[in-house]
């Protein structure tokens, strides 16, 4: 059985690889971590990542959903929705996402950063 620490660093290699055009392995790693936490909301996040690198936006949106549906205040989730949604160019959708991000965030940063580049 693998630790927190240990499924946080996969998490961290499989969103490393997706970052660095290694998306078919981000994916095996991200698919690795749900086959041990079905469901484990920072693993959906990664694995809707690695639909918005390769334009998949509505492949995205289906894996948010699912992690929203179960937890609406999720501020990765909504970010990463945020984003999703700005790149396939809906920013009035980004922006809801993003003002549903509590402001205290990491998650909120980033996209107040996005918004500003946008």
């Amino acid at each position: 059985m693998f630790s927190e620490r240990q499924i946080a660093r996969l998490l961290d290699l499989g969103n490393l690889a997706c970052q660095k055009g290694m998306v078919k392995e981000a994916r095996t790693i991200i698919e690795g971590v749900l086959a041990l936490r079905p469901g484990f909301p920072p693993a959906l996040v990664g694995l809707a990542f690695t639909r918005v690198v390769v334009d998949d936006f509505d492949g995205a949106q289906a894996i948010l959903d699912k992690v929203l549906a179960a937890n609406p205040e999720d501020s990765d989730a909504l970010a990463m929705l945020g984003l999703s949604h700005m790149l396939a160019g809906r920013r009035g959708e980004a922006e809801q996402a993003f003002a549903r991000i509590p402001q205290d965030s990491a998650a909120a940063d980033m996209a107040r950063a996005i918004m500003e580049v946008a």
